[in-house]
């Protein structure tokens, strides 16, 4: 509570992700070689980025695991995957989520497109409807991994692994930026 400046509840996401194991799988969006869930105890579970759209709060972040601690569709020579959940601010309710394939390194919400948008280690980004975080579409981008993703208005500008920042008018990369030195 920023007004009392008091600790109103700890949320330990590793918990949160296991205890709706049913939840975050059905949620997946099913690719080839996709995450479903994770075992308790054996992954380093962090949290990377998050942002509210008004009472809601979207967290996302990644998992780096231990041997065979992952259950997974078919075997990926990666042992990294990661997340993202939708949780009800005044009721501090996990409502939705989904285990990636990728670790997630940042997520925002796009007003103007009504959805959340998020870039991690694919080098693409993937923009989820807000109210139950299935992913709507997918649109390529230039670097390899993003770890920053910034809208204003009716556009989106996504950064970096590679010195290279993508320009986005709605969901289409309208251009590519090279950063000089």
């Amino acid at each position: 509570d920023g007004k009392s400046r008091k600790l109103i509840e700890m949320v330990n996401m590793q918990k949160v992700i296991d205890r709706n194991r049913d939840m975050f799988s059905q949620n997946n969006n099913p690719a080839p070689n996709s995450r479903t869930s994770w075992n308790i105890g054996s992954n380093s579970l962090w949290v990377s980025s998050m942002t509210t759209n008004s009472n809601w709060l979207a967290v996302c972040g990644g998992s780096e695991c231990s041997n065979n601690s992952i259950t997974s569709r078919a075997s990926m020579g990666t042992t990294s995957s990661g997340f993202l959940s939708l949780w009800h601010l005044p009721t501090r309710t996990c409502t939705s989520g989904c285990i990636t394939r990728e670790n997630l390194n940042s997520v925002v919400y796009n007003q103007s497109l009504d959805c959340f948008v998020t870039g991690g280690n694919e080098g693409m980004i993937s923009f989820w409807e807000p109210t139950n975080m299935v992913r709507s579409s997918r649109s390529w981008s230039t670097p390899p991994a993003t770890y920053s993703i910034s809208v204003d208005s009716n556009m989106m500008v996504v950064g970096g692994a590679g010195g290279k920042l993508d320009l986005f008018v709605d969901r289409i990369r309208v251009s590519e930026l090279q950063c000089q030195s």
